[in-house]
């Protein structure tokens, strides 16, 4: 049972709104997420 697994064939258009997906609802997460652990550092 050696099936070969193949990625799929993603262009660059699709791969660039992908990452400009990510950007827009990942990243401003993250942000969040790091500025509030460095608040609380600061107030201990």
């Amino acid at each position: 049972m050696d099936k070969e697994v193949k990625p799929p064939k993603i262009s660059d258009k699709t791969m660039k709104e992908m990452a400009e997906f990510f950007m827009k609802t990942s990243v401003p997460r993250i942000i969040e997420k790091r500025k509030k652990e460095k608040e609380e550092k600061e107030n201990d």
